[in-house]
């Protein structure tokens, strides 16, 4: 009985002293703080337009630190690797501790291959989305490893099962999808520093200027009260899926660099520029009778046995077809010619005219006599709104003395052939944002400063139709 005593003893003081605390450690700490430090880089993700003014000793622009900025966020998931080796070592020391780890090594395994993914993180949608689903699968591992040691230290997981229904409310409003489209304010990107020409050096200070258009989330209607200039739209079908139209504006970005770069070495004296050679199809719209014969990508060539080469000479042959013929219309796709019968639709806003219902630009063939070395920027990766300040850019860089006249100047427009500068989106963003950065004039499409205006009353704003009216208005010194 004496014996019976000594042990029963001897088991309360061994299970005291293997008892665990009912108070959060240090681990627990570590894996909230981690999502604290996610949830704030996630917000300000969404507001990254907000430092833009921001210039650093040396040369450096936001956008510039945004290429470092976006390897912050792997600090979470090292924060919660940290936290769940902390629970291995430990059960590498004490099996009694076996069970407990099994959910910690899982959080050790995803929050690591989360951290690689972002370490190597590149902007292409296959990259994208694997670091997004190895850092939400770390971020779920974590919440069943901390409700398990809720659990086995109070017998429930009260807590942790409500700051994960607070953490799905707060991803939702950060990222749920809407059926909106948000334009905001965006960054300015010296031109210079994007694209530098071989043999070229840099005089004077041209801007180009980026805004951000993405589907909404309901933040969005939040800031939209805090800050100016946030302007949402129904989102329209792109005729295609989100990975083609992702790579579609990629390819017009790397046109828009080529383009840019044949007309500034055209204009200083080498290579023929830009030629166009046909019409690429850039999305279909809703309900038009061109789908399922016509596809985002096609390149027009010719119309009822006429060549092809540009949006002037489309519009031209269209001129005397009546709404409701089918035409004969030849594409390039998938390297191969075809030709196919597409019918025509009355336009929308002028009946008697017709239309294919479908959105086009020019297909154009630059020819680069140099060599221009660019930089990559993670904000930066499609579209050919950039295409005339790029020009203009390298023109500075490729001339005597500059063509700024000491100005500091800013701009948006596409760059075709002749130097036509060409329509853009979200002028009334973009002048706010060049407004942001002191420039001292900004260069917009004909047509387009009325909209410039509304987002920057006081900035100088100059409409143009050619990188001719650029160069002249900078020589004057106006």
């Amino acid at each position: 009985m004496k014996e019976q005593r000594q042990r029963f003893r001897r088991f309360r003081r061994l299970r005291q002293h293997l008892k665990p605390s009912a108070r959060p450690g240090w681990r627990e700490y570590l894996y909230l703080g981690g999502m604290a430090i996610a949830f704030l880089l996630f917000i300000l993700g969404e507001l990254v337009w907000l430092p833009d003014p921001v210039r650093l000793p040396g040369g450096p622009r936001w956008i510039d630190m945004l290429n470092l900025l976006v390897y912050l966020l792997a600090a979470a998931p090292a924060m919660w690797a940290i936290s769940a080796w902390a629970c291995v070592d430990a059960a590498l020391r004490s099996r009694r501790k076996l069970r407990g780890a099994a959910r910690s090594f899982a959080v050790l395994l995803l929050s690591l291959g989360a951290v690689a993914a972002i370490a190597a993180f590149r902007p292409e949608p296959v990259r994208l989305s694997v670091t997004a689903g190895l850092f939400g699968a770390a971020w779920l591992a974590v919440f069943l490893d901390l409700a398990y040691t809720e659990r086995h230290l109070s017998r429930r997981s009260r807590l942790t099962m409500s700051a994960f229904g607070v953490t799905v409310i707060l991803l939702g409003l950060l990222f749920w999808p809407t059926n909106y489209m948000v334009t905001y304010p965006g960054l300015t990107v010296d031109m210079s520093r994007y694209a530098r020409a071989a043999g070229g050096t840099v005089k004077g200070s041209i801007d180009g200027v980026l805004v951000f258009e993405r589907p909404a989330f309901p933040a969005d209607f939040l800031y939209a009260r805090l800050f100016p200039h946030y302007r949402f739209e129904r989102i329209e079908e792109l005729g295609m899926p989100l990975a083609e139209y992702d790579q579609l504006v990629r390819t017009m970005k790397t046109d828009a660099d080529a383009a840019g770069s044949a007309i500034a070495f055209q204009r200083t004296g080498s290579g023929l520029g830009i030629v166009a050679q046909g019409v690429r199809i850039t999305a279909i719209e809703k309900g038009s009778p061109a789908s399922g014969a016509l596809r985002a990508g096609d390149i027009i060539t010719g119309l009822s046995g006429t060549p092809v080469l540009s949006i002037v000479d489309l519009t031209d042959r269209m001129m005397n077809v009546s709404p409701g013929v089918s035409l004969a219309v030849t594409v390039m796709r998938d390297g191969r010619e075809v030709t196919l019968a597409v019918r025509t639709r009355a336009d929308k806003e002028q009946p008697a005219r017709a239309v294919f219902g479908i959105r086009i630009q020019n297909v154009l063939v630059p020819d680069v006599a140099g060599e221009v070395k660019f930089r990559k920027y993670l904000a930066h990766e499609g579209g050919p709104s950039h295409g005339a300040m790029l020009a203009l850019a390298l023109i500075d860089q490729l001339t005597p003395g500059g063509v700024t006249n000491g100005l500091r100047v800013a701009g948006t427009g596409t760059i075709g052939p002749d130097g036509v500068v060409g329509p853009v989106g979200g002028v009334e963003q973009k002048a706010y944002t060049v407004y942001r950065s002191g420039a001292d004039v900004f260069f917009v499409p004909k047509g387009l400063e009325d909209e410039a205006r509304l987002g920057a009353p006081r900035l100088k704003v100059v409409p143009v139709e050619t990188l001719d009216d650029i160069l002249n208005w900078l020589k004057k010194g106006a």
